[in-house]
């Protein structure tokens, strides 16, 4: 699938993401990548998340989280991430260098709404369990609210470098580096 690729028609990072998305769209783990960030302790810490979104026309990404879990503390310490998604049906890759910006019940409530809006009962139900990595305690019983409580929490995913793999026939690799306002995109050997 996807054996012939004309990057003449992909106009930058982006839409060759929305491309990989559309194309793999049947595999339900498409919309999952891995999120690194620096620890606490300052050894590497990596974790599944799932794609939410850009935020309007621009390139950023979005994910969710509790704001009680160790990445918002490793985030707040550290700006600093690399998100990974692999798609194996179209066999390509991308490795983004990012900045991350946590918006909880302060941020932007509009984004917030809307993400929580979309979120199935079972996707707003965790984010009332008990705090991440606390002892699990049975027959606790659950009010979910229509509202998104202040521990949910919105990833601002900001990529800075992207670095694009193709797998095809023949590899091709394109590395897209933000320069000021703008994308400056060079293909490299792979």
């Amino acid at each position: 699938m996807n054996e012939h690729i004309d990057w003449h028609e992909q106009e930058n990072w982006r839409s060759r993401l929305e491309t990989a998305l559309k194309a793999n769209r049947r595999d339900a783990h498409s919309r999952y990548f891995q999120l690194a960030t620096a620890g606490l302790d300052g050894s590497p810490q990596c974790r599944t998340v799932v794609f939410r979104g850009f935020l309007g026309d621009g390139d950023h990404l979005l994910a969710i989280t509790d704001a009680r879990s160790q990445k918002v503390a490793e985030i707040e310490r550290d700006h600093r991430g690399h998100a990974h998604w692999y798609f194996a049906r179209s066999r390509e890759q991308f490795r983004l260098q990012t900045s991350l910006r946590l918006w909880d019940a302060s941020g932007d409530q509009a984004v917030r709404t809307a993400l929580w809006a979309k979120l199935s009962d079972a996707g707003r139900a965790q984010f009332f369990w008990p705090e991440p990595g606390a002892p699990l305690a049975s027959g606790d019983s659950l009010t979910v609210t229509e509202d998104p409580p202040a521990n949910f929490c919105v990833i601002d995913i900001e990529p800075r470098y992207v670095d694009y793999l193709w797998l095809g026939k023949t590899h091709q690799r394109i590395i897209s580096e933000r320069v000021g306002s703008s994308w400056q995109e060079r293909s490299v050997n792979p």
